[in-house]
Formats: structure tokens, sequence, C-alpha cells
């Protein structure tokens, strides 16, 4: 059901509003209708029962999606039939509305499958959004798309020339990534887009520029991926784990920053102890010698070369 979701309002709309022009042949379909029902030898009850089979045909295809105008004619026409056999009108009259009904949902019918071929693209398009569930980040967007392939329905179903929906078409399938893009970005890379703004509110751009140059340069790079390829599912998520990384770094950075900055001289000295204690709490678990009479910067290196050898035996 979700698949369908999306196009189902889309139609739905351009029913409700009546603003969709005649399909073109409909006339002559009438027309048709109408000198047939003088020469066939079917009767009315024949003709009614084959226009309800096509009836379960177009509901089957969809018919009411892609050529909601000739689907409603067609349901209208049916109708009729069977009330003016209900009613013990003459038959001719009643296979003029029989016969207008089958053909009718016989155009809808072939028109549907013209319609499912040239809107492919956007009908694609159309699931992906449904699947990653769109309408509930942006429903202005949604609505947008919506309204413009309600309109290219409408236009296709008057024309019938492919050729009519082209650029619309076109410019529909931007729109859609346009959306698309939104959703995946909201959905991937809202987390680490707020962490980054409260590191700019902080301001980190001046306290650790570098720190900060480092973050943003990896979300940006997460952000253009998503912009030309939103589908890029484990390669948006690599950089979204680095960007969050990033961030998350240079949070600590600046919070020992403004630790440092705000140090005096009754605290720096309790501040710098405790940095010590850090590289003292390392060597106790490798149970090193005490080291801290020397430079932090060489107990670091003695510390690491601790470490690997006795990651190497």
């Amino acid at each position: 059901m979700r698949r369908t979701t999306l196009l189902l309002a889309m139609t739905t709309g351009l029913i409700l509003s009546g603003c969709a022009s005649a399909p073109k042949g409909l006339d002559n379909i009438r027309d048709q209708a109408s000198r047939e029902a003088v020469s066939t030898s079917r009767s009315g009850t024949t003709l009614i029962t084959e226009a309800e089979s096509l009836s379960r045909d177009a509901q089957a295809q969809e018919t009411y999606r892609f050529a909601p105008v000739l689907t409603k004619e067609a349901a209208s026409s049916l109708k009729e039939a069977r009330m003016l056999q209900n009613k013990g009108r003459a038959d001719d009259q009643v296979r003029v509305k029989a016969l207008a009904a089958s053909a009718t949902y016989q155009r809808a019918l072939e028109h549907t499958l013209m319609a499912r071929e040239t809107l492919a693209p956007s009908l694609a398009h159309m699931e992906v959004l449904n699947r990653i569930n769109s309408r509930t980040y942006y429903p202005s967007d949604v609505a947008h798309v919506e309204s413009k392939f309600a309109n290219i329905i409408a236009t296709l179903e008057t024309t019938a020339a492919p050729a009519s929906t082209a650029q619309s078409q076109r410019e529909l399938l931007l729109d859609m990534h346009a959306v698309e893009v939104s959703t995946i970005g909201f959905l991937q890379l809202q987390k680490v887009r707020n962490q980054m703004k409260n590191l700019k509110d902080a301001n980190a751009a001046t306290l650790i520029p570098r720190s900060y140059k480092t973050a943003a340069k990896t979300l940006a790079s997460a952000e253009d991926l998503v912009q030309k390829t939103p589908r890029a599912d484990a390669e948006i998520a690599s950089l979204r784990e680095q960007a969050e990384v990033s961030a998350a770094h240079a949070q600590v950075i600046l919070s020992m920053v403004n630790e440092t900055l705000d140090a005096n001289s009754d605290n720096a000295e309790a501040l710098v102890l405790r940095t010590e204690r850090w590289l003292y709490n390392i060597a106790g678990a490798l149970k090193y010698p005490d080291i801290r009479h020397l430079p932090m910067d060489e107990q670091s290196r003695q510390l690491a070369d601790g470490i690997e050898e006795l990651l190497q035996r």
C-alpha cells in the first residue's frame, strides 16, 4: 500500500479538482458507440457484462491513477447503461451506453500502459520518496511534487502524446531529486549539522580554528556526496561517521581550550597536574616506572614505545 501513497494523493486531487480537460478522441468514442449500437446483434445485457469485465480489468491495472478522466467517464456510462436497463428503456439506448463504457475502459487501459512507460522515471523516483518517508520531513515540498505530477498526468491524458510532457517530467525529476537530497541529508547528517552549529555558536572557528576547519571540511564532503549521489548508502554512512568523529573531537578540544583560557593562578597548577595524571594512569597500567620528572611529550613517547613492545610479544 505504501508504494502508491504519493501517486494516489496526486491523482485523487486531480479528479476532485474537476480541472482536467476531456481526453482527445472521447467524443469519437461516443459517436462510434451510437453507430455500433444500431448494427450490433448483441443484447444490452451482454454488452453490460462485457463492460463490467473491462471495468474489473481497469481496476486491476489502476487506470484511475493514469487515466482518471477516462476511467470516470467509463464508469459513468456503465452506470447509465444499468440504470436504463433497470428502468426498462429501449435496448438500443442501453447498448449505446454499454458500448461507450467498454470502448472508454479499453482506451483507459491502453492509455495506462503508455503512461506507465512514459512516466517510468518519475514513478521510480516516487517510489524512492515514498520509501524514505519524504512526506514526513518535507510535506510542502512533497505537495509541490504531487501537484506537478498531477498536472503531467492530466496533460498526458488530454493529449495522449508522450512528447507533450517531456520537459515537464525533466523538471519534475529535478524537483524529486531535490526532495530526496533534503530527506537523506536530514536523516543522515542532521545530527552532525547540529553539532557543527553548536560549535559555531560557541565561537569554535576562532578558538580552535584547525579542529573546527577539519570538522567543517568533513561535513562538507558528506553534504557534497549526498547532493550528488543520495543513494550511495555505504559511502554516505562512512563520511557521516567521519564527520561525527571530527565534530566530537572539535568539541573536546574546545572544552579543553576554554578550560585553559579560564584558568588562573589559583587553578592553573591543578589543571596541569590533572593532565599529567592521565599519562601516569597509563604508565601504571603498563607497570611502567614513574617518569613524571620528564617532559610530557617525552613521557607520551616512552609510553607509546612500551605499548608497542607489549603488542609485539
